[in-house]
């Protein structure tokens, strides 16, 4: 396996965990918390790939410096690369995926670094294409710890798989039950309530009965081990952009 000296971005909930598992793992690795604006990497060393969970706000100008220094890259912050309507923007991508050929560099994106939440989602296609054939509804809901300030990006995941399979449904209504929803909407609804580490449910619902597909999370450090795990599965790859579906196959 070969030798990584990683850099922690982002020191909150998350990066904490990443600090912990690293530090368990006897990994080098040094941490930054850096506002808006700073370039954490004039302050790296011999750090050859970072982990990034940043706050949204700074998650793109981030990615950018690290990929145009040539240091691969980890990001489990969501927000920042979703449209407002949750779908991808794919023209951020694209600016991403093209730097990282030029600079021979990696990165990898994903929304769940959990093995079952990314089973998960394989299962959800095929099974959101037969309700929709069906003529089941179909709802979103996403439980976190009250600590956690936006709507969870494994549920916009979860929504465009979903829109991917019904032909009806075109946008997420992001819990907005003050007036009828639309018949191409899917409500997405957030709960925020002690120190749940991350449930969702997709609801299947037609007039005689409702199916509901549920993945529970019960111990949040899956999400660091993941993030770790992965690094040193990117690090084995071509120059370029990469998601889990890529780790799994």
């Amino acid at each position: 396996m070969q030798e990584l000296s990683f850099a922690v971005i982002g020191y909150g909930r998350m990066g904490n965990l990443v600090g912990q598992v690293l530090k368990e793992r006897n990994i080098k690795h040094s941490v930054h918390d850096p506002p808006k604006g700073f370039d954490i990497t004039n302050k790296l060393t011999n750090e050859n790939i970072g982990i990034c969970f940043t706050e949204p706000s700074a998650g793109y100008e981030t990615t950018k410096k690290f990929l145009s220094k040539g240091i691969n890259l980890v990001v489990g912050t969501t927000k920042f690369y979703l449209k407002e309507d949750g779908s991808l923007n794919t023209e951020m991508l694209n600016e991403f995926s093209k730097i990282t050929k030029q600079k021979e560099c990696r990165m990898f994106f994903t929304s769940n670094f959990s093995i079952g939440m990314n089973a998960y989602f394989q299962i959800l296609s095929p099974l959101a294409r037969m309700m929709s054939k069906a003529g089941y509804d179909v709802a979103i809901e996403e439980r976190h710890h009250n600590r956690k300030a936006d709507i969870s990006g494994t549920a916009k995941t979860i929504g465009n798989i979903i829109v991917g399979e019904y032909a009806n449904k075109k946008r997420f209504n992001f819990g907005n039950c003050e007036r009828k929803i639309e018949p191409y909407e899917i409500t997405i609804t957030s709960t925020r309530v002690g120190s749940v580490p991350g449930t969702h449910t997709v609801v299947f619902d037609s007039e005689v009965d409702t199916i509901e597909f549920t993945h529970t999370v019960r111990d949040p450090k899956i999400f660091a081990k993941g993030a770790v795990d992965t690094a040193y599965w990117l690090i084995g790859q071509k120059p370029g952009l990469y998601t889990i579906n890529d780790r799994l196959q």
